[in-house]
């Protein structure tokens, strides 16, 4: 309730902005219901009894039934509970449900906002609430759906005050699910979703609760069956799609034996969404991690699936990761990073049971010929790098020897997971020995990658395209588009610019080497990007300052200084070149001193200072 100090408008001017709920104007019914909605909480008693004033008198249809209702949820929902009287809370969910059962609509704006004002009721009073909806629950009526949403939202609300009641709920619907319609089972299925939520949810707060007894079990192994059996086959992919989301709820709150019986039809009901789009592939991998976390995570038994039974469910996710690897391109884009995201989830779940086996699946894949797959691996080995960083460490030299295979491909969509990977393995120290060099020329050449080079495509992309019975990832193939040189080159100036700064044990590593990548010709583009890193551990790393001061000037280790002055002179020739290449190379003049002839470092130290 609002305190005095402030000022509460009188019954009549609530009552006009009530009445203005039906204008004719939009504008003015918006207004009226956000000015509403700010009185509410100042004195919602007097804006419930107000909007009650619609439902009184003879029976007509108020012009705005949406607007009235949302007014009322908020009201309700800011009262204090000790306002909550319960012959209040059951005027006011009569009033709603009496809405609901007489019309035949069914999801109308307005009808979800009446569902909201019985959530509202149910946060104070859930008992009544829930009694409301129980009483009509029973018998044929086409208002049992929305009561059954009620019941979803309220769920999905107010989880701790649903689940303790979930056991009745599970009574009043499954004497009914036998007669929902196809049209209905979405519905349904969602319900059974948002329930199987809320109890997961509750037993992560309360895990010493005994919430789930025997009875609750079989009510949902029951409920699990129809599901699985019957509605995930149905032809309305709208019914697989919520059946699937619901079983990839209930997975952990079934019994394990039963769970284990239904996973060759489980496993391949949610494999078989990856066929559709985006926005299928991310909720089937919602279902699918669960699923892998009920049977490899369990601490009830031991995994209920070998490494050698996941191979379906890796050869289809691959593909799909391959997704994530085009960020910016496609218009769905946000539905591919959270496919890609979950996707991620249930490599690391398989991985931290099986590490070694899925290390040298991925690597194994890596060397494939499909692109899909080779992009896919190198993206989950990105990922799951630093996670199961223990459990791979031992065996660095495989990926080391995979990736040096991989330096000469041609698909920029290779070669930018190549590089995003090359990143991960330096902060995690997997840069040793000969290959260090070969991958730090790696990201330098590709700093330095022209616009103009095009992307090769694959012959077997080329067949692939435009068949329909192929999974969504090819069909949009054309719609994706190639990685950009642009995009790679951004990539690699940013990893490698962050590896100088933020990595001290790629001091080593870096210096002397980027000095030799300042000569080459064909690595023009990337001088800028070079000189600022050297300039940069100049800055941050002391021991750069000795190095220099201890005869390091033997020419296998650095170009000689000459050349390199000379290299440098030549391009400053073009003071307006992008990425502030003069006032990079400037810079890392006056840092290399020491490299020079006496008479010639003083001379550029001089003109750098006058500049």
């Amino acid at each position: 309730m609002a305190t005095a100090s402030f000022p509460v408008p009188a019954p009549e001017a609530v009552l006009v902005l009530v009445s203005s709920l039906a204008d004719e104007s939009s504008i003015v019914r918006d207004a009226s219901v956000a000015a509403l909605k700010e009185i509410a909480p100042l004195n919602p008693l007097t804006v419930l009894d107000c909007c009650c004033a619609v439902f009184r008198g003879a029976r007509r249809r108020f012009a705005n039934m949406a607007g009235v209702f949302t007014v009322m949820a908020c009201a309700a929902r800011a009262m204090d509970k000790r306002d909550a009287d319960p012959a209040l809370m059951t005027k006011l969910a009569k009033i709603a449900t009496t809405e609901i059962i007489t019309s035949k609509e069914l999801n109308a704006e307005w009808q979800r906002a009446a569902a909201s004002l019985l959530v509202s009721i149910g946060s104070h009073v859930p008992d009544l609430m829930i009694e409301e909806i129980f009483f009509h629950l029973s018998g044929p009526n086409s208002a049992l759906p929305a009561m059954v949403q009620i019941l979803a939202d309220f769920a999905s609300a107010e989880a701790l005050k649903f689940t303790p009641r979930l056991k009745d709920v599970l009574l009043r619907v499954l004497p009914i699910l036998g007669g929902v319609k196809d049209s209905q089972r979405p519905i349904f299925a969602n319900a059974f979703k948002c329930w199987c939520e809320a109890a997961r949810q509750y037993i992560g707060d309360f895990p010493s609760h005994p919430l789930l007894d025997s009875d609750v079990i079989s009510f949902l192994n029951s409920v699990f069956e129809l599901l699985l059996r019957v509605w995930a086959s149905s032809r309305d992919l709208k019914v697989r799609l919520s059946s699937v989301e619901a079983l990839g709820q209930m997975v952990g709150l079934i019994s394990r034996s039963q769970l284990k019986a239904a996973l060759p039809k489980l496993v391949q009901t949610i494999l078989d969404l990856y066929r559709k789009d985006l926005e299928m592939a991310f909720l089937a991998s919602v279902s699918l991690h669960n699923l892998l976390n009920a049977c490899l995570l369990s601490e009830n038994g031991p995994p209920l699936l070998d490494f050698e039974d996941l191979n379906s469910i890796l050869s289809t996710l691959l593909p799909v990761a391959y997704i994530g690897n085009y960020n910016d391109d496609p218009p769905g884009i946000s539905k591919a990073l959270k496919a890609y995201n979950e996707i991620q989830h249930c490599f690391l779940v398989i991985g931290s049971v099986y590490p070694e086996d899925l290390y040298a699946y991925l690597l194994s894949k890596c060397q494939a010929k499909d692109e899909y797959f080779i992009v896919g691996a190198l993206c989950a080995i990105k990922h799951l790098l630093p996670r199961l960083l223990e459990a791979w460490h031992a065996k660095r030299n495989l990926l080391i020897e995979v990736v040096k295979s991989l330096l000469v491909e041609q698909s920029l969509g290779v070669r930018k997971a190549l590089a995003e990977l090359l990143l991960v393995m330096a902060s995690h120290c997997y840069f040793d020995g000969t290959s260090t060099e070969l991958f730090i020329e790696y990201l330098v050449r590709h700093c330095a990658i022209s616009d103009d080079e095009k992307y090769l495509k694959s012959s077997n992309e080329l067949v692939w395209k435009g068949n329909p019975f192929q999974p969504f990832y090819r069909k949009i193939e054309v719609n994706i588009s190639a990685v950009s040189p642009a995009k790679l080159r951004v990539i690699c100036e940013k990893g490698l610019l962050l590896l100088a700064v933020t990595i001290p044990e790629m001091e080593h590593i870096l210096w002397p080497f980027l000095l030799k990548m300042i000569i080459p010709r064909e690595y023009t583009r990337a001088v800028a990007i070079v000189c600022k890193c050297i300039s940069e551990l100049h800055k941050h790393r002391s021991s750069l300052g000795n190095l220099m001061s201890n005869g390091l000037t033997s020419s296998d280790q650095i170009p000689d200084p000459m050349d390199l002055l000379a290299r440098l002179t030549v391009l400053l020739c073009d003071p307006l070149a992008q990425e502030q290449l003069t006032t990079q190379i400037l810079t890392v003049l006056c840092c290399l001193g020491p490299l020079f002839p006496k008479n010639l470092s003083l001379f550029w130290q001089d003109e750098v200072l006058q500049l």
